[in-house]
């Protein structure tokens, strides 16, 4: 993994509804399986973990760029741009199989997505790291 050129804190939010047919450990793990953080379940119905670590972004660093999928991951970057935070969503079926599916709505993942926010002062810097142009 390319070391990052940001210097400011990176906060990590990462969240997925746990469904009455799936079990919170199962939920837990699919998110665990793709990102560095340590989920809770929440709120009855809820897995959220959170993170400032920017290394808790390897595993989607490294499998968008095999599965040349950095295209759909920064155009989903940039249009969820709100001022300093952003966010993404990845299929919770294949997260719990270990494997980095990004999706754009939230149909496309039958038990729905596991949904990725990032915030940073220097979102253009980390978006170019995570997805560079070129």
């Amino acid at each position: 993994m390319k070391k990052s050129p940001i210097t400011t804190p990176v906060e990590l939010k990462v969240e997925a509804a746990v469904n009455p047919s799936e079990s919170p450990e199962r939920v837990i793990a699919a998110i665990a399986n793709v990102i560095k953080c340590s989920p809770e379940f929440r709120y009855r119905r809820r897995v959220i973990g959170r993170s400032l670590e920017i290394e808790s972004l390897r595993t989607i660093y490294e499998q968008i760029r095999s599965r040349s999928a950095m295209g759909v991951l920064r155009r989903m970057l940039l249009n969820n741009r709100v001022a300093d935070s952003t966010s993404f969503l990845l299929n919770k079926q294949a997260a719990a199989t270990g494997i980095v599916v990004v999706i754009e709505t939230d149909q496309e993942s039958p038990l729905g997505p596991i949904r990725i926010t990032l915030d940073c002062e220097e979102l253009d810097a980390l978006i170019d790291w995570l997805v560079p142009i070129d």
